[in-house]
């Protein structure tokens, strides 16, 4: 009998180490968050719906309900089914952007002028992607492209980044000391640098101040709406249309290096950054 459960104990360690190395040489730990790719998609001559999700389906049970849960807020928020199951979810809020965009071209063509119309085609893209993991974390990026006639369409974007233990979620309260005059110069410095790529000259104050709609003074800036959301580089700032330049600057963001924002992170997120 002893020499039974000896062999027993044997062959449990050696398939927990053979699964260990399994893990390790193809990149997966325990604590990996799995998703699928799930889609909508529906096209007519003049309306285009086309939604995108990185739907979570295997780890940490408290981290998948609260990606869950944030996917279905980004949605809209109305779906009362359940969201463990992807494709109902996301057909749902498929079907509810469709019948908007229907709504939206009968009423363009209400007077029976459908001549300027012939071109237009009316669409909503959503995205909601998980673009960041490490042990400790997991970040979601939503981006949305919608167009209901008019100039140009409207893209919005948003992150957030969710602690892996607990799925917390962590925006600006993970930042300390937002007004202080060091950590204005940063938001200066990466909106210089954000014109910069652009090939504009925006290294001075008032060069800067040309570029921007806001009456703030340059050296203290608002901070953007969205919160912030930690990448691979670092913590990741991101302006909407218009919240802060004009629409064809696009939406200004940089992002602030982890040696650098170091100081301007509460204790909770400094354990979680690479």
């Amino acid at each position: 009998m002893k020499r039974l459960y000896f062999s027993l104990v044997v062959i449990a360690l050696t398939l927990s180490s053979c699964n260990t190395i399994v893990k390790k040489f193809s990149g997966l730990t325990s604590n990996d968050l799995t998703t699928d790719s799930v889609v909508f998609n529906k096209d007519a001559e003049h309306a285009t719906v086309h939604f995108y999700v990185d739907f979570p389906t295997d780890g940490n049970e408290l981290l998948v309900n609260a990606v869950q849960e944030y996917i279905n807020e980004q949605l809209g928020g109305t779906y009362t089914g359940s969201q463990t199951e992807a494709q109902p979810m996301l057909d749902y809020y498929g079907a509810e952007q469709w019948d908007s965009l229907k709504v939206e071209y009968q009423d363009m063509t209400a007077d029976g002028d459908t001549d300027w119309m012939s071109d237009v085609s009316l669409y909503a893209d959503k995205s909601i992607r998980k673009v960041y993991e490490t042990e400790k974390i997991v970040t979601y990026v939503t981006q949305s492209d919608i167009y209901l006639g008019g100039a140009h369409g409207m893209q919005y974007e948003y992150g957030v980044t969710f602690r892996k233990s607990d799925g917390r979620r962590f925006g600006y309260d993970m930042m300390r000391q937002l007004y202080s005059d060091g950590f204005y110069q940063l938001t200066k410095k990466g909106l210089q640098d954000y014109f910069g790529e652009a090939g504009v000259d925006a290294t001075r104050d008032e060069m800067l101040k040309e570029y921007l709609l806001t009456d703030d003074d340059v050296n203290a800036l608002s901070h953007p709406v969205a919160d912030p959301y930690m990448t691979e580089q670092g913590v990741h700032f991101l302006y909407q249309p218009y919240e802060i330049a004009p629409y064809a600057a696009g939406m200004p963001a940089f992002t602030i290096s982890y040696e650098d924002i170091k100081p301007y992170l509460t204790i909770g997120a400094l354990k979680l950054i690479p």
